[in-house]
Order: C-alpha cells, then structure tokens, then sequence
C-alpha cells in the first residue's frame, strides 16, 4: 500500500512515468526486501537486453519515414479511386487508407497525422461536415496498434512472454472487422448528404497513380508476409522495413532527403528510447511485486471473489479502460500485466487473447475525453476543440465498443488465425 501511495505521489507531481514506476518499484524494495539495491540496476539491464525489443525502434522508425514521405498520400489515391463511387466512398476509403496504413506504422499518431492531413481538406471541399472526416480519422487512427505490425503488441508480447508473432496474426480479423464496421457507419451517415465530386484525380492519371503506389501496397505484404511465412522473425521484418521505406521514399518517390530521413530517425530513436525505458523500469516493478507474492495474493482474492470467466473478462475490460484514459498503454501492460497473469492462467484466459482485450479496451480510452490521445492528435490536425472532436468520434466509439464486447466473449475471432499457424 504504501508504494502505491509513493507511485500516485509521483504522478501528482507529474514525474514521467517510468521515473514513477522505477521510484515506486525501488523504494518497495528498500521498505520491504532485504535484497540488495544491485537488484535495480541488474533488473533495469536485464529489462532491456531482449533481442525483440529491437523490433520497436525499427517499426517506429519505418512509420514516421512513411507518413512524413508519399506513401501515405498514394495509399489515400488509390483507396479514393477504389471506392470514391460508393455513398460516402472518400470516408469508406479514408477508413481502410487508416487500416493500410496501421499495417505499416504500427502507430495510432502517425496513422493520424498522416492520414488525416490529407483527407480532412479534400472531404471539406466535397462538401463532408467537418464532423465526418474528424470522426472518422480520429478513430480510423486507433487501428495502428490494433492492425500489426504493432509497436505495443512487441511490448506486451516481452511483458507476458507470448509469441509476437501470434500476437500479431490475432490482430489482423478484429481490425478488419472495426475497420468494415466503421465503412458501414460512414456509408449511413453519408447516404443524405449533397455531395460534389471533388476531381483532383483525373481519370488519364489513375494507371498513373496504381504504379506510382504499387511500392506502398506492396510494403505490409513484405513485412507481415516475411514474418508469417517464416523468412524473417519479427525483429528482422521490422529491419527489412525500414531499409524498404528509405529505399522507395529516396529513390522512387524521391520527396524525402537525407536531412529529413535523419531528423526523423532521431525523433523515432528518442520514441523507441522512452518505450524501451519503460519496459526497463517495468522489469523491476515486475520482480519486486513477483518476490512479495502479490500476483498470486491478487489471484487468490479474485478467485473467491469471482466465480466466473466472464465476469472476470468484464472486469478487465473496466479496468483498461480506465487505467487507460490515465496512463500510456505501454506503461500499462508493463504494470498489469505480469500482475494479472496468474489470476488469467488460473480462469484459463488465453494469454494472446488477453492481449487483443486489452489493445481493444485501450483504443476505447484513446477515443474518449478527457484524455484520449487520439481526440488530442486529432485536435491539432483538424483545428478542432476537444469536444467537438469527441463528438465527431462517439459513434464510432460506440462501434468499438460493440466490436470489443463480440471479440471478447467470441476467442475464435482473434485465435482463429494464429491456430492456422501451429
């Protein structure tokens, strides 16, 4: 209790959160242990030295190069060109131009960003309200750490020692299934509106634009393709896309140079370094709370408190939810997780698709205020307030909801491909 009370002090104070979790983690120790404070710095090495971790970096790095260079707008193109003669076919493309574009970020704010300031002018001189296309890159944003390859998942995979790449499999059937969910939402919600064709794409240019993006379709199938068929493991895959990005981005659609590829190598280098950090910082949290038996003191407490799986599943739910409206995720599952594993094997709990609940759980916390980090990234790409975003977000937002609770209590939705794979 009392290292609570030193973590929520921490927090109050607004100390970064893997400060708090280390301070909370070391001075449980010091009260508590007689272990020796060596303990911290070997756990704080041991947290960092996994060869998967690795991958974190290099995915973050192939995002940012990607949505500040041309794949996203010949992504976007192509997607308009596909299903611009649909009611509602810029938003219905909009949404799989986010779920396209997740399969190569991992990142729910370069999905924004990179998505969102290009459809949000063109949908306006359309003649969309403001609230539809808001609404629907806010949300469509959330897919980046649903869809893999996912920057989160690696890190939740470390903290509860599951296959990434299962992991990353089990992703693939809920995310579509948002990502339809949402085109239906956006189809009926156009269906009403006085439309103008907006023809910035001219139709002598369209065999044009299918070569220009056939590099950025092709980037998710090389990456995930390379992973699941064996040739490269996750760490190498998230190599390969790099390496991948900064060839097309320099030598084919030749509009990023050398002073912007490093600049944004730096800021992806100081992203993956605090992520990284975290799990450091998590590794000793983890070993304190696993010496003082409190994982299996909360798994007792549960198991006669709670007498069935679904009880406890909507629990959980609550739980990440809230935690997640209040804290990153990957401080979250770093905390929670290791915590919460015996009480999940005890209820017989699939490890992979706990990992889908709390991504799903999380997404909804990111689309809700006060503090949804998507409606904050959302803000500063469509100069809108805070609740007008919210808004524009709440049907979706619902929509998630009720995809979350089906993928919840129907396994076989995310276990059924990476069954496929054993």
């Amino acid at each position: 209790m009392l290292v609570a009370v030193f973590c929520v002090l921490f927090l109050l104070l607004g100390i970064p959160i893997a400060m708090v979790v280390l301070l909370g983690a070391t001075a449980g120790i010091l009260i508590y242990s007689d272990t020796s404070i060596q303990i911290v710095i070997q756990h704080l090495f041991s947290g960092m030295n996994n060869y998967v971790l690795l991958a974190i970096p290099f995915f973050i790095m192939a995002g940012s190069l990607a949505a500040k260079g041309s794949t996203s707008k010949y992504l976007i193109q192509v997607m308009r060109i596909v299903f611009g003669r649909l009611p509602g076919g810029s938003m219905v493309g909009a949404v799989l131009a986010c779920a396209f574009f997740a399969a190569i970020s991992g990142s729910s704010i370069a999905t924004i960003i990179a998505i969102g300031t290009i459809v949000i002018p063109a949908a306006l001189e359309e003649g969309y309200p403001e609230r539809l296309p808001v609404g629907v890159i806010t949300s469509g944003g959330s897919l980046g750490i649903l869809i893999p390859p996912s920057a989160p998942m690696i890190g939740l995979c470390v903290a509860m020692g599951v296959s990434v790449s299962s992991q990353f499999i089990a992703g693939i059937v809920p995310g579509l299934i948002l990502a339809f969910a949402w085109c239906g939402y956006a189809m009926f919600a156009s269906r009403n509106l006085p439309l103008r064709t907006y023809q910035d794409i001219k139709r002598q240019d369209i065999p044009r634009i299918f070569i220009k993006a056939i590099p950025a379709l092709l980037f998710p199938l090389i990456v995930l393709g390379g992973i699941y068929s064996g040739i490269f493991t996750p760490t190498e895959a998230a190599a390969v896309s790099v390496a991948y990005v900064v060839l097309i981005e320099l030598f084919v659609y030749r509009t990023t140079n050398l002073r912007t590829l490093f600049n944004t190598l730096y800021e992806s280098l100081v992203t993956s370094a605090t992520m990284t950090f975290i799990i450091s910082c998590g590794a000793v949290l983890t070993w304190f709370v696993t010496t003082q038996q409190i994982p299996a003191l909360l798994n007792n407490f549960i198991t006669a408190s709670i007498s069935s799986q679904t009880s406890l599943l909507l629990i959980l739910l609550a739980l990440f939810f809230i935690v997640g409206c209040f804290m990153d995720l990957f401080a979250m599952i770093i905390i929670l997780g290791p915590i919460l594993l015996p009480t999940l094997l005890a209820f017989n709990i699939n490890l992979i698709q706990f990992g889908i609940i709390c991504i799903m759980a999380t997404q909804i916390a990111f689309l809700t205020p006060p503090f949804g980090l998507n409606l904050f990234v959302s803000m500063r790409v469509s100069k809108q307030g805070l609740w007008e975003t919210a808004r524009a977000t709440m049907p979706y937002t619902i929509i998630l909801m009720i995809v979350t609770l089906v993928v919840t209590f129907i396994p076989q939705i995310s276990l059924w491909l990476p069954g496929l794979m054993k």
